[in-house]
């Protein structure tokens, strides 16, 4: 199986502006953290982000060559379910989650004491990054 047709390019999932943008504030967010290793709450942050890359990568080692409904089914279940966990981890003490929808894509705020939610369309991945990326909610790492 060759690894590089495997990987998934994001600029597929959003449109060529976006996804520079998102690579370009990925990159700032490497190199800032990098910087100031010297906290402990930053060395646990790389920590965790050590262990979502790697989980990453044993995703995309998992993709089928077969591309049979089922297995493209089951690798977007499981990579929107990695999205899941990582966003819900990196903006836990913001109040807000990430979840999937049966129908269409919403956005509860704050209520009761209950965290903010994004709700994206269906379960898909890619509704996922645009349902993040448009969020009202102000979201900070």
């Amino acid at each position: 199986m060759n690894s590089l047709i495997n990987k998934i390019d994001f600029a597929t999932l959003l449109p060529q502006k976006q996804a520079e943008t998102l690579l370009s504030q990925l990159t700032e967010l490497n190199t800032s953290s990098q910087d100031i290793l010297v906290d402990p709450l930053v060395l646990k942050q790389s920590e965790n982000v050590r262990h979502w890359k790697s989980e990453w990568h044993s995703l995309t080692q998992l993709k089928d060559c077969d591309n049979t409904q089922e297995s493209i089914n089951n690798y977007e279940k499981l990579t929107t379910d990695w999205l899941i966990q990582l966003f819900n981890t990196l903006f836990s003490d913001q109040q807000i989650v990430l979840s999937r929808s049966d129908g269409e894509p919403e956005y509860f705020p704050i209520q009761n004491g209950m965290p903010a939610r994004i709700e994206f369309a269906h379960g898909f991945f890619a509704s996922a990054l645009h349902e993040i990326h448009t969020s009202p909610y102000r979201l900070t790492c």
